[in-house]
């Protein structure tokens, strides 16, 4: 598909087919039943998001327990169920649709904290919301999640709202923002032609058209576009139809899994000092194993920043997570999981045990002080941080460089 970059648009406008059902009738009672009021949180187990999502599990752990195990009157429990099977890389669709399905199965829910990222949430919201349960995502970017995203017109956001009410509320950017902001860098490094290489995940797909259309209002031109499924003995003929669109940066959309170091290699190889820029899903990978031969320059674009660069309340709170669970689980995506928490405790203490209340009460936040400092919350469910921070691979592997405001 080089130089047509509309062929990656008629891939991506035609609909996706999410997994798992939209629950039965409707409920009889949004009123929660039980001794004690139960968030389900859905975390990766497995797979390239298994770190963060320890940190986050840590993160709602602690929030819980400063909270007494309580939102107001009323006995709270966490229950974390995986998303993952063992040996994937990202999120399985049978298993978020299980979780949030058991969510909304169970008369003690009272909210759900989920998914974690890479647009599960897509799966998992039409049922939780159908079920009437507050969805708390700590780091799920998926434009479409909350409105029609650039480059995808049948992405109806209402679709995934069957009782045409909001009921979703993330802490993190959306990946639109994180789209311009990359742009913004390309166009500052002096890039005016982009290739796009994006994987086969709903998070890769719908960020690569969304990339294109940017792009296409304000730069730089997209002149090819390919999609990579995996399947190393493919790399050669997908760099081969980038180089053949002779861009001045290739922009990798998608997450990196098995073969990432190969795909760069292989650009490196044919396309010696073009530049590769890449969305946050690059970075979603082990820190322990380098990644090998590659272009001398690779940047990537992430939502969570760095434990220096977060506040002193943010800090205190990784420091501990740390003593109550070791480092691994010290990382700054577990400030995220504290805020969720205490956000979905917060709406509860107000709604009680009406899930339609806490929704309600969730819905009507519009700033809240928090340890990731001042949040402001729109009427969409979505934040108005815009601050990215910006990485680049350095012998192998991914280091700081600065804060994109």
């Amino acid at each position: 598909m080089p130089g047509k970059p509309t062929a990656l648009l008629a891939v991506l406008t035609s609909g996706l087919a999410l997994s798992g059902c939209l629950g039965g009738d409707e409920p009889e009672s949004t009123r929660v039943t039980g001794r004690a009021a139960t968030v389900i949180a859905s975390l990766p187990e497995d797979g390239v998001s298994a770190p963060a999502a320890k940190a986050v599990a840590a993160g709602a752990r602690l929030a819980l327990a400063d909270a007494g195990g309580r939102a107001g009157e009323l006995p709270v429990r966490l229950v974390v169920r995986s998303s993952t099977e063992p040996g994937e890389v990202v999120w399985d669709p049978d298993l978020v649709s299980k979780n949030a399905e058991r969510a909304a199965e169970d008369p003690s829910t009272v909210a759900y904290l989920g998914e974690l990222d890479y647009g599960a949430s897509a799966v998992s919201l039409p049922i939780t919301n159908e079920a009437r349960i507050l969805q708390v995502s700590p780091l799920d970017g998926l434009t479409s999640l909350t409105r029609t995203p650039p480059g995808r017109p049948r992405s109806n956001p209402v679709r995934l709202r069957p009782a045409e009410r909001r009921s979703f509320v993330r802490l993190t950017p959306t990946d639109l923002l994180q789209a311009e902001r990359l742009l913004e860098l390309m166009r500052e490094d002096g890039v005016r032609r982009m290739a796009v290489l994006f994987d086969q995940e709903v998070y890769g797909r719908e960020l690569a058209a969304q990339l294109v259309a940017r792009a296409r209002r304000d730069g730089p031109a997209p002149v090819g576009d390919e999609e990579y499924r995996g399947d190393v003995k493919e790399i050669p003929g997908i760099v081969r139809g980038l180089a053949e669109a002779s861009p001045d940066a290739v922009v990798y959309a998608g997450v990196a899994g098995p073969g990432i170091g190969r795909l760069l290699a292989a650009i490196d190889a044919r396309m010696p000092g073009v530049p590769v820029y890449g969305t946050g899903g690059l970075l979603a990978r082990d820190p322990k194993v380098p990644i090998p031969a590659s272009p001398d320059r690779v940047r990537a674009l992430g939502a969570v920043l760095p434990d220096r660069e977060l506040g002193p309340g943010a800090r205190r709170v990784v420091e501990r997570v740390e003593a109550l669970r070791g480092r691994g689980a010290a990382r700054p995506e577990a400030v995220y999981g504290y805020e969720a928490m205490r956000l979905a405790l917060d709406a509860v203490a107000e709604g009680g045990r009406d899930r339609e209340r806490v929704i309600d009460a969730a819905m009507r936040i519009r700033e809240r002080t928090s340890p990731l400092g001042a949040l402001r919350i729109r009427a969409t469910g979505d934040v108005e941080e815009t601050r990215f921070a910006l990485y680049a691979l350095s012998d192998g592997s991914f280091r700081f460089r600065r804060v994109v405001p």
